[in-house]
């Protein structure tokens, strides 16, 4: 159903891959200096679009335990499987992840969804990527805590908690735990809720649906280009990529829900497995980086066979650990702990979006 918001989903991910390819080159090649400075907004994308989803498929009377239970079986197992080859990797050869701290409480920390440092300051845990999900995991915590008001009020209670929460960093001493937990970032799954709040209104269902979404997805476009290159860091980082992510991500949601939904195909397809693209990148650079620098030098040549190799390996990958891995895990947690019986993942989905469709004003 949210075919323009699984193409962003798709693309924001392929960003991050490029991103993090073009850093190892850098960091390993004596002959070239890549920049690409389009990854940026691929992260701030991913906690709008959480935030969007998450108030248009959750029901306000959802219990929170199984609100809760949902998110850790779409989350957790691929997370970990891909955090314990991490770990395996690192162990075994020290350089593969060269930045990472490999000790039982960074560990422990990477599990955990806790922030941790590594050698050179950041707050990353042992599979870099994660870092995000560290914030993804907190929101779900405190949107599960949320479900516990009156409906209708949950957005509005997760904001107070956000909030308690950036404001209780403060009072921490410094280190890892209130730089991490103080970051502004975390509005921006916030507006992500909002933005999934004000989609719903009459109004704006009934404005959108006679009203073409393309000018305002390039505006969003534009907008996160220049916030990239405006390159802010804390607050105004936030303040230059929210607002940005946020019109981009409303015209694609508007696209999907109140007009005439792109046909996208394998991009479409392609969101469905952005969460594996995501996890999995990370494990393969260094491999492929090593064995392409060997054979073909670290010029040109051999940056470009590298990008290539982990893009196509990448999402071979993430298709498979999402067909034969994430829809098994994700449907044996659920059955065990009753958050659905057994109910055949196409029904699930149909029932999803059919609930989407009702909850939603008829335009």
């Amino acid at each position: 159903m949210l075919h323009s918001i699984n193409m962003l989903r798709l693309l924001s991910c392929y960003a991050i891959v490029i991103f993090h390819v073009t850093e190892y080159v850098n960091a390993h090649s004596s002959r070239l200096h890549l920049t690409f400075r389009l990854a940026e907004p691929g992260f701030h994308l991913f906690l709008l679009i959480s935030g969007v989803i998450l108030i248009l498929i959750t029901k306000p009377t959802d219990a929170p335990h199984k609100f809760m239970l949902k998110r850790i079986a779409r989350i957790v197992p691929l997370y970990w499987l891909t955090t314990a080859i991490a770990v395996g990797l690192a162990l075994a050869r020290p350089w593969y992840f060269s930045n990472a701290i490999v000790e039982p409480d960074s560990i422990a920390a990477s599990f955990l969804f806790l922030p941790h440092a590594n050698t050179i300051g950041q707050i990353q845990p042992i599979l870099y990527v994660g870092w995000t999900l560290g914030y993804i995991m907190l929101f779900y915590f405190l949107f599960a805590i949320s479900l516990l008001a009156a409906p209708g009020r949950q957005v509005p209670v997760t904001l107070g908690l956000l909030l308690a929460v950036i404001a209780g960093a403060q009072l921490l001493p410094q280190g890892d735990y209130r730089l991490f937990y103080g970051d502004p970032i975390l509005f921006e799954f916030a507006m992500g809720c909002v933005l999934g709040l004000i989609l719903r209104l009459p109004a704006v269902a009934s404005w959108a649906s006679k009203t073409p979404m393309w000018p305002i997805a390039l505006a969003g476009v534009a907008g996160l280009t220049l916030a990239e290159f405006l390159d802010y860091d804390g607050l105004l980082e936030a303040a230059t990529f929210a607002p940005a992510g946020a019109v981009l991500v409303f015209a694609c949601a508007a696209q999907d829900l109140y007009r005439t939904p792109l046909k996208l195909g394998l991009l479409n397809k392609g969101g469905k497995i952005s969460y594996g693209i995501f996890l999995i990148h990370p494990l393969l650079i260094p491999a492929f980086g090593v064995a392409v620098f060997t054979w073909l030098g670290d010029g040109s040549a051999g940056a470009a066979l590298l990008l290539a190799s982990v893009l196509v390996l990448t999402t071979a990958l993430a298709w498979l650990s999402f067909r034969h891995f994430e829809l098994l895990a994700n449907s044996f947690i659920r059955r065990t702990f009753g958050v659905d019986r057994a109910m055949p993942r196409s029904a699930r989905e149909s029932s999803a979006n059919a609930d989407i469709r009702r909850r939603l004003p008829s335009s």
